[in-house]
């Protein structure tokens, strides 16, 4: 039983290996942080998440 989860283990390296990709341990993804910033609209005061520079929601954004 020891044996086969070894090659188990080892086949799994192996074609990790080949395909290039990494334990998901050291994937950079882990720490990274949050590029969202929580903005409230200037015109009717909704609170919404973005990445952008705004002042204003997307529905007022619209009007303006």
């Amino acid at each position: 039983m020891v044996k086969e989860v070894d090659e188990d283990k080892a086949f799994e390296q192996k074609l990790k290996g080949k395909m290039g990709w990494k334990c998901s341990c050291s994937l950079d993804i882990v720490d990274k942080e949050c590029s969202l910033k929580e903005i409230a609209c200037k015109d009717c005061g909704k609170v919404f998440k973005t990445n952008r520079d705004v002042e204003y929601c997307f529905d007022c954004e619209k009007k303006h």
